[in-house]
């Protein structure tokens, strides 16, 4: 009996042959890719890694027109340029495969990990996916792997796999069909090559970001005024703030300066209030990217990207997950024990570990495949962690303790001075009781504005009451932790796609700006190019439509097939309209875009999702392109034979004309008009003659092609 583990990655597959080995595991090399061999409970065990997505969408035929919907799986290397490595893993599994009994699939528990693990088995190892079952886990710690392996699912998640190829197939659909549109409004608006890519999420995220970015154009600031007095008590001097914040009105602000100066001042009332901190929610991927942008200043993707290898290395439990709960039979004291062990946790470990129960608090997100992220209790060795890691490392561990410990304890103060009848408010605030606070304060921003003590109807030295000129301000721009904080408020995108999503809108010039996102005349002018003709493609609402429908196939409530066919005709629908205002829509975006080339493209985690053109195919793609220009414009078929009726040029003038495909057995020609754009419109006149449509300086008029026809050289242009 032998059995086949396949992991997602080389390191994960190590990971797991030395947790379930009884011994060592022997490392054996097919090729250039390394795999494992054991024994356990008897049988033969091999791991052997995929490297990430080893199958991608691809069209069955190559073109680059649009739509294109027939598509097929194929090795990764096929369907990508600069993945050649991806072939060495599928052979090493195809070998493999041929001397296993069972198969088993160890990839991360996750839709993408699904679609990893369906496509490694169905296409590289020729096996039926049915027939494989699933090792579940969220930590790579022995132990995790050991409870995984001796409770092994009968099947991989089809619901799971079913939604993540799905997903696949829409971002395919929808980005590749999109952005080859675009591509082809700027070439037939301007005649020249450019490459713009738009995608299922990117649209509308591109769309909220624009409407941000008007509304910052569009505010106008109003003045306003603040009224401040400045008190001494005991040498101190402190600012106290008129109790109507903002007034509209300088001469309302002139006058009750002028009589608060009158006084006399005191203090009418001193209200004190004590408030209780709990401690803040566990980690998921949203809230830990967040914290990590607002502490390090790290992007959302940089903090996914370190997250993963702290998973990889069995340090923490896996980062793709939308849980704020962590599992109930953890054991939390094995953990903290453990985290003990390290200096800078040592005091805040040891009082937790006086408790008898530990209950930590949790958030009211759920996710069924994994729980909020946890520190899994293995120690880093020292110097393992890059600085980077060890920053996202301490958060984790630290937000992990925090959440067992008591909640801390934080007093106000306010002072209301009444000075002639006019109150100020002077407002102070500390914390009485750390409670969490010790172990996460670092990561807390909190004022302490310590205040004197004050009694009610003493008097108040005043130095000086003033009135200060502001200005009301626009909406602040999105930080990247934002972006992916209104993503998901919109249910727009996934929490392993989220970041990828707004890294492509930098990699295509849409916006600019690390830390306050701006969009650029290039964003703009698409968002306003395609929201004007083609609202659909910038829907948040359709997206969100389209995300719940998978949601609905993972839980079983609706079939992958019909999800993806409901889909296809929605953006066959888009695309007929996209087409009708091509050219409107070429216009528009030359108007910001110029003539060169931009990068990038729609991405996400998946290497299987859209990657609309790399470098090297845009080149390949330009050159096919240019060649189909070559091919004659059909605009009818010939009343004599049959034959397709094609615009041609006169060798020696250059001139065009419409002639029959069949020539020189059919002679049958008409003249054209040597201006102007000719579209077919499948419309037929004078002896089946063919009318076609001429698009000139932004008129539009059709015109038969017989020279017979009264109205041929009358142009009927349309209003």
């Amino acid at each position: 009996m032998v059995t086949l583990i396949i992991a997602e990655k080389p390191n994960v597959a190590r990971k797991i042959a030395y947790a379930l080995a009884e011994g060592k595991p022997i490392r054996k090399i097919i090729g250039k890719v390394a795999y494992y061999e054991f024994t356990r409970d008897g049988k033969k065990v091999i791991v052997a890694p995929a490297v990430g997505h080893l199958f991608s969408l691809a069209p069955k035929q190559k073109t680059y027109g649009y739509p294109v919907f027939d598509i097929e799986w194929v090795p990764v290397y096929v369907a990508e340029k600069g993945k050649s490595y991806a072939k060495d893993y599928i052979k090493a599994l195809a070998k493999l495969a041929k001397q296993a009994d069972e198969f088993i699939v160890a990839c991360d528990y996750d839709t993408e990990g699904e679609v990893i693990g369906y496509t490694a088995l169905k296409y590289a190892c020729g096996v039926d996916p049915s027939k494989a079952k699933r090792m579940k886990f969220s930590a790579l710690t022995k132990k995790d792997l050991l409870k995984a392996w001796y409770n092994l699912e009968p099947t991989i998640n089809f619901g799971m796999a079913d939604a993540g190829i799905a997903r696949h197939v829409l971002d395919w659909y929808w980005g590749v069909n999109l952005s080859r549109a675009l591509t082809s409004a700027i070439k037939r608006a301007s005649g020249k090559w450019m490459v713009l890519s738009t995608g299922r999420v990117q649209g509308p995220t591109l769309k909220f970001l624009v409407d941000r970015e008007k509304e910052i154009q569009n505010f106008k600031p109003t003045p306003y005024w603040v009224i401040k007095m400045l008190l001494e008590k005991n040498g101190e001097k402190y600012t106290a703030t008129y109790e109507k914040e903002r007034i509209l009105d300088e001469d309302e602000a002139k006058r009750i300066v002028e009589e608060a100066k009158r006084g006399p001042a005191f203090v009418e009332k001193v209200a004190v209030r004590q408030q209780r901190r709990h401690p803040p929610v566990p980690f998921d991927l949203g809230t830990l990217q967040r914290e990590a942008y607002s502490v390090f200043g790290y992007s959302p993707k940089k903090t996914l990207e370190i997250a993963q290898k702290l998973y990889e290395k069995g340090l923490q439990s896996y980062p793709r997950t939308s849980s704020q709960k962590l599992p109930k039979n953890l054991n939390f004291r094995s953990i903290i024990q453990n985290i003990a062990k390290l200096p800078e946790y040592k005091p805040f470990a040891h009082e937790l570990l006086g408790k008898e129960n530990f209950k930590p608090v949790e958030g009211k997100k759920d996710d069924p495949a994994h729980p909020a992220i946890y520190p899994t209790g293995e120690l880093p060795k020292p110097g393992e962690l890059m600085k980077d890691e060890q920053n996202i490392y301490d958060l984790v561990v630290r937000r992990f303790l925090a959440l067992f410990m008591e909640p801390a304890v934080r007093e106000t103060m306010n002072v209301i001075i009444t000075s002639n009848n006019h109150r100020f408010i002077l407002g102070g605030a500390r914390t009485v009781k750390e409670g969490w606070l010790k172990v996460y304060g670092k990561y807390v921003k909190f004022d302490e504005v310590i205040l004197p003590s004050f009694k009610e109807g003493e008097p108040v030295k005043v130095i000086q009451i003033k009135r200060e000129k502001k200005k009301t301000k626009p909406p602040a721009r999105y930080s990247p932790a934002a972006v992916i904080k209104r993503m998901e408020d919109l249910g727009i995108g996934t929490k392993a796609t989220r970041a990828q999503i707004l890294e492509t809108l930098y990699a295509r010039g849409y916006i600019e700006g690390k830390k306050k996102i701006k969009v650029t005349p290039l964003g703009m002018r698409v968002v306003e190019a395609l929201e004007r003709n083609v609202p659909d493609i910038v829907s948040v609402e359709l997206t969100r439509a389209f995300e719940e429908k998978m949601e609905e196939i993972m839980a079983g409530k609706a079939r992958k097939d019909e999800v993806i066919e409901e889909s296809k005709e929605q953006l066959v629908k888009i695309l007929q309209e996209f087409r009708e205002k091509e050219m409107d829509i070429g216009k528009a975006l030359l108007e910001t875009t110029g003539t060169g080339v931009t990068t990038g493209k729609e991405s996400t985690k998946r290497s299987g999702a859209v990657k609309e053109l790399s470098e090297a195919e845009e080149r390949e793609a330009k050159k096919a392109v240019e060649k189909e220009e070559k091919k004659p414009l059909v605009v009818g078929k010939c009343p004599k034979c049959g034959g397709d009726l094609v615009v041609r040029y006169n060798r020696k003038t250059g001139k065009r004309f419409v002639g029959c495909s069949n020539w020189p057995k059919c002679n049958v020609t008409y003249p054209l008009l040597q201006r102007g754009e000719i579209i077919p419109t499948n419309k037929t006149c004078c002896n089946g003659a063919p009318v076609v449509k001429i698009r000139e300086k932004g008129r539009e008029y059709e015109i038969c092609l017989d020279m017979n026809c009264k109205d041929w050289r009358y142009k009927k242009e349309k209003k």
